[in-house]
């Protein structure tokens, strides 16, 4: 069906040339995308031109039309520093990655008549395979068209748009890269709770400590380094802090730290003269995750998976404990908790957002000083990250 309607294109387009209005595609009201190609056959032979040209008029909606028809190419598109003033574009910053090894920004606070943009032109005998900024020059046509010639990209069309208003910088393709590092921020938040030997949940054997699977909640924020081996294998190392929340069901009884163990005392025997509304016990960890994520395709936005291990160090701890009367008891200790934890993350994700789940294959409390001896438990979390 796309070769189809590009076939259409070019054929309207031609006739729109013989009838003498060839010059109208130049103007802002000309079409401000375009997949340029020989023929359907040279194009599976050859590739194909894609062109993106903004002009002060181009509105939001037509800047979002532009990048979701260029990720159908792998290739990324953001707009930062956009500044509208009366609906025109008063201000831009173009930054583009073509994900073969070629990308770059072009930035500006007063768009030529003739637009800014980007080419990249895919056919095995291009000249010049990627340019970006003030390429495009008001006498000439770049439109869909059949025409190579029209496609004017001579070097001195490459330097008239290092201007001071207009500084734009195009990294080459290198043939011998494979690895690519990028880097974001991630943001979690999910429900923790722990497990026995036996996997099973505290409260399914009425255990004073069984939590409040809704209250007990998990943070983190990492520094997100993707280290890609290839468009569809990326390794994830994420570093940073994780919070882990343990809120009991039962809010009469309160995290304190023994002479050999981790204790809960009963309120209701202890302080009768109190009403407890939460208990809960907080652990602060520095984190590192190594996550291999496998993608089903080439574009940042595609479904991907991976399951990798991770390990922690604590590197905070403490009980809170509230009551009536805005009342509240907060003890910062080790709890009998080990400092080290270890385990395995799983991670599933389409465009933006992903889901994680954890296992920690190491007891939360050193071995013997757990809330009962012979009952090790083991955190498990699920959330997102965004």
């Amino acid at each position: 069906m796309k070769n189809l309607i590009k076939i259409s294109m070019v054929v309207c387009l031609s006739l729109f040339g013989a009838l003498g209005y060839g010059q109208n595609l130049s103007s802002e009201n000309s079409d401000l995308i375009s997949k340029v190609a020989e023929t359907e056959n040279t194009q599976k032979q050859d590739g194909e031109v894609f062109i993106v040209r903004i002009f002060k008029s181009t509105t939001k909606s037509e800047l979002e039309e532009f990048k979701s028809e260029a990720e159908e190419l792998n290739i990324d598109i953001t707009y930062e520093n956009l500044e509208y003033i009366n609906g025109e574009i008063e201000a831009i910053t173009l930054k583009v990655d073509c994900n073969d090894g070629f990308s770059g920004t072009a930035s500006t606070t007063n768009i030529p008549e003739s637009g800014i943009g980007f080419i990249r032109d895919y056919r095995d005998d291009a000249d010049i395979p990627f340019v970006i900024g003030r390429i495009f020059d008001k006498d000439k046509n770049i439109t869909s068209s059949k025409s190579k010639e029209e496609i004017n990209l001579s070097k001195e069309l490459k330097e008239e748009f290092k201007t001071a208003f207009n500084e734009a910088k195009v990294v080459e393709k290198d043939k011998n890269r494979f690895i690519r590092h990028d880097h974001d921020i991630d943001f979690s938040m999910g429900l923790n709770n722990y497990l026995n030997s036996s996997n099973q949940f505290p409260d399914t054997d009425n255990k004073d400590f069984a939590l409040d699977p809704l209250t007990s909640w998990t943070y983190g924020i990492h520094s997100n380094h993707k280290i890609s081996v290839s468009p569809f294998v990326k390794f994830n190392f994420q570093l940073g802090l994780l919070w882990n929340n343990f809120a009991l069901a039962d809010n009469n009884y309160q995290f304190i730290k023994g002479p050999e163990q981790v204790e809960l005392l009963d309120t209701d025997l202890a302080r009768p003269d109190i009403n407890p509304t939460r208990s809960k016990l907080n652990i602060t960890y520095l984190n590192l995750n190594v996550v291999p994520m496998f993608h089903f395709g080439k574009s940042s936005n595609a479904f991907r998976i991976g399951a990798g291990p991770f390990g922690s160090y604590r590197i905070a701890s403490k009980s809170k404990f509230k009551y009536d009367d805005n009342g509240k008891d907060v003890v910062k200790n080790n709890f009998h908790i080990n400092n080290w934890k270890y385990g395995l993350k799983a991670q599933v994700g389409w465009k933006g957002v992903d889901l994680f789940a954890t296992y920690d294959l190491s007891p939360i409390f050193i071995e013997d000083r757990g809330p009962e001896a012979d009952y090790p438990l083991r955190a498990i979390s699920f959330g997102v990250i965004f």
